[in-house]
């Protein structure tokens, strides 16, 4: 930060010479003869650009005594751009000979509204030679305002080489190499890194500082252009820097950062946030952090001292105290698994009540449907047009679990559970008692006609963590539970009535009609018989079905069958 702008006069004590100057990117540049140049003053002029920055619509202007010298007559040019480096050179046989070129800047692949206009000339045979770098914001052809570099100005332009160009021909030819760069009082990056099973989504990244950079592009405005920053795979790193600069915010070199924890490819309740800052100083300060949430920490979820999930820092200096990085490793806690039978006191222990440090993290979601079960008993047409036949029942399903606790933390267990699943899949969990499902088939005549039931289920998978006694354990659990999108499958099924009317439906009958599913919108008809749910913490098997269906039989209230024949309605 030592060098300063260079705008100056200066007289050499010689009779004549010619001017080269070059505008160029990064790196040692040197100095060499101007091809083909002749005369008695020449400039040779070098315009380079130092870090991730590049040039574009380069325009020049080369002049002497008689007026504007062209391109390739005694003098040569740099390309139009895009460009990291140009030279443009020309000679004179007159007293005088004068370059320019004017760019605009390209930074990080954005084009800014910001330029740089490099001159050299010589005059009076060769005895003075003045150069400038300037910067403005906005073309200068068209009343761009130049910039203080001091002050005003987020780039500076300073000279890094003057001298004379060897040769007898031109006789007085001056050389010089002007540098541009981005003015970063303070710089500061981060690299996001999840690993093993977790994954980031749902981010969201800002800075105050105007250059943002993320993955060696600015960071964009627009929404729609952010989304790629937004998740990272595991494995993969986000990579971002914040600058400070003049003319730009006064904030420090910060940026921040905040992503939902997903594990094995399913989100969690767990999010991580973090960021870093550097200070503009004589002793440059270093902010960071970074901090597992027990959710969305922008909308005032807190901080958890203890969480299944860990983020590492190391920071390293990339030039100095000025730049330095901090490298962010999200991944899960050291964590010893335990089998279901060895884990049941510290699971107890870990699990069992509302405040432990206890989680779900499911991995599998697959869809479960139990084999059809008879709902009900049969009706039997024994007269001569088809009848109507109706049915009301509640699902009775419930939550199953392999998991082994103590009784006084199952209850905490499920409860964990059922929070899991409801952030990873947006489970709901439904009424499986008090609602009631209208079943409704024709049964032809002399034929006899009954309902199947096959429940359906979530078979979910996956570990519970929790800590006790300062360290972190894994088990691994599966869960049956309601398919919340539907009730079931329910099919009706007739076939000829036998000289045993009422009787119990075969075991296998065979369908007469197609599956019809229960709707949630359905009415329970008036007088239908009623299937009530066990209620129990155990599967509706066939044993509670039936054990259901034994209830209605015996209940003659409960069923009502109907017989349609013409307009008369017979029971």
């Amino acid at each position: 930060m030592a060098r300063t702008p260079i705008i100056r006069r200066r007289r050499e004590a010689i009779t004549a010479g010619t001017i080269s100057i070059a505008l160029a990117a990064a790196g040692v540049l040197a100095a060499t003869p101007a091809a083909a140049l002749e005369g008695l003053v020449g400039i040779q002029t070098t315009l380079r650009i130092a870090g991730d920055i590049e040039l574009t619509d380069i325009r020049y202007d080369l002049s002497d005594d008689s007026g504007r010298i062209e391109p390739g007559d005694n003098s040569e040019v740099g390309p139009a751009g895009p460009a990291t480096t140009t030279t443009w050179s020309a000679a004179s046989e007159t007293q005088s000979v004068q370059g320019s070129a004017t760019a605009r800047i390209v930074d990080f692949g954005t084009v800014t509204e910001f330029w740089v206009v490099a001159d050299a000339h010589t005059s009076g045979g060769g005895t003075i030679y003045g150069s400038s770098c300037r910067i403005y914001r906005g073309d200068p052809a068209a009343g761009g305002t130049e910039l203080d570099q001091s002050q005003d100005s987020p780039y500076w332009c300073t000279s890094t080489h003057q001298g004379m160009l060897p040769g007898p021909d031109p006789r007085y030819a001056y050389d010089e190499t002007f540098e541009v760069s981005s003015l970063d009082w303070a710089t500061v990056r981060g690299a996001i890194s999840p690993q093993g099973s977790v994954s980031l989504h749902d981010g969201a990244l800002e800075s105050p500082t105007t250059r943002f950079i993320t993955d060696g592009r600015w960071y964009p405005a627009d929404p729609a252009e952010q989304l790629p920053f937004l998740t990272i795979a595991s494995g993969a790193t986000l990579d971002w820097a914040a600058f400070r600069r003049n003319g730009e915010s006064t904030e420090n070199a910060s940026g921040y950062f905040s992503y939902r924890i997903y594990d094995g490819g399913v989100p969690t309740r767990f999010w991580v946030s973090g960021m870093a800052s550097n200070w503009r100083g004589v002793e440059f300060n270093w902010d960071y952090t970074c901090q597992i949430f027990d959710g969305d920490p922008s909308q005032g979820a807190l901080a958890v001292t203890a969480s299944p999930y860990t983020c590492d820092m190391t920071t390293t200096e990339v030039s100095g105290r000025g730049d330095y990085r901090v490298d962010f490793a999200i991944k899960t806690a050291p964590i010893q698994t335990l089998e279901p039978l060895e884990a049941r006191d510290l699971m107890s222990a870990g699990c069992g009540d509302a405040a432990d440090a206890c989680y779900f993290v499911p991995a599998t979601n697959d869809a479960l449907v139990e084999p059809g079960k008879p709902l009900g008993p049969p009706y039997a047409n024994d007269g001569e047009d088809d009848a109507e036949y109706q049915f009301s029942y509640a699902s009775g399903r419930s939550i199953t679990n392999t998991v082994n606790v103590s009784v006084s933390a199952e209850a905490n267990v499920v409860d964990l559970f059922k929070v899991a699943i409801k952030v990873a899949y947006g489970w709901e969990e439904t009424d499986e008692t008090e609602k009631k499902w209208i079943a409704t088939m024709i049964v032809p005549a002399h034929e006899e006609g009954w309902f199947e039931f096959a429940p359906a289920y979530r078979k979910i998978s996956g570990d519970f963590l929790f800590e006790t006694g300062g360290t972190w354990y894994r088990v691994t659990g599966t869960f049956t539970v309601p398919d919340d999108t539907t009730p079931g499958t329910l099919t009706s099924h007739t076939r000829a009535l036998s000289d045993e009317v009422e009787a119990e439906p075969p075991v296998t009958p065979t369908p007469a009609a197609p599956a019809q599913t229960p709707q949630p919108t359905a009415t329970p008809a008036a007088a239908s018989g009623a299937l009530a749910a066990t209620g129990s913490s155990v599967d509706p098997s066939a044993a509670a079905w039936l054990a259901g269906i034994a209830v209605l039989a015996g209940a003659a209230l409960l069923l009502t069958r109907l017989a349609r024949r013409g307009r008369r309605t017979t029971d």
